[in-house]
């Protein structure tokens, strides 16, 4: 009975071969999930967004005037009311008054009046139209069509 030589070998080889392909394997989803990490990241961050934020348009800057008046003259929020004249700069930059709208919808949420609740709503609403949706937020799904049964 002779024993070969290589008959070990065969075994080595197919786990060396099934290490190689975890590891290989590994790499790739390793590099999948930092590539969405850092893109999570950069659309997060404030440099992505600073050339893309839009100003205000007439209708909001109006509407911030008039909240801005409301919590003035109520006296409720009066750390809101710095926020909002710094939003209504002209030479603010955009993502600057964001920010401004942000920290003063903040503060009219601290003052937890329900009297502010819809100034809450509105501030949010001029918001969102300040940073551009993400670009799968805008693209429209191909509609499809329904198949219906008839007896």
């Amino acid at each position: 009975m002779v024993i070969s030589a290589f008959e070990g070998t065969s075994q080595r080889s197919t786990g060396r071969g099934r290490r190689v392909s975890v590891i290989i394997l590994g790499v790739i989803l390793a590099g999948v999930a930092c590539g969405i990490i850092s893109l999570a990241f950069v659309q997060g961050s404030w440099w992505y967004s600073y050339g893309t934020d839009r100003a205000l348009d007439h209708e909001s800057r109006a509407l911030v005037e008039a909240i801005r008046d409301d919590v003035d003259s109520s006296g409720a929020a009066p750390e809101a009311v710095p926020w909002l004249n710094a939003a209504l700069d002209p030479n603010a930059h955009p993502t600057d008054v964001r920010t401004y709208l942000l920290t003063a919808q903040e503060a009219l949420e601290a003052a937890d009046d329900p009297k502010w609740a819809e100034a809450v709503g509105e501030l949010r609403a001029i918001i969102q139209t300040i940073r551009p949706a993400p670009l799968w937020e805008t693209t429209t799904p191909h509609p499809m069509s329904t198949l219906e049964w008839s007896w």
